[in-house]
C-alpha cells in the first residue's frame, strides 16, 4: 500500500476534494482508505463564530427569511 498526503477540503456535496495530480495516479474504481486529520482549533473557531452569529438573529429579523 502507498500513502499521499496532501491537504484538501470537504466540498458542498460531502464528497472530499482530490489533488488532480493525485487523480492520475487513482483508477476509478480503486479502493482506497481514508484517515481525517482535522484541525481542531479551526473546528472551535467554526463552533464559536456559529454561536455569536447566532446570537444576534432576533426574531424581529424573520421577515427576511423569504425574500
Amino acid at each position: 500500500m502507498k500513502a499521499y498526503e496532501y491537504e484538501g477540503k470537504v466540498l458542498p456535496d460531502g464528497h472530499l476534494s482530490i489533488p488532480e495530480d493525485l487523480k492520475s495516479k487513482l483508477k476509478s474504481d480503486s479502493k482506497i482508505r481514508v484517515m481525517l486529520l482535522v484541525d481542531e482549533e479551526e473546528m472551535a473557531w467554526d463552533k464559536m463564530s456559529m454561536s455569536q452569529f447566532l446570537k444576534g438573529y432576533s426574531e424581529k429579523d424573520t421577515i427576511y427569511d423569504n425574500v
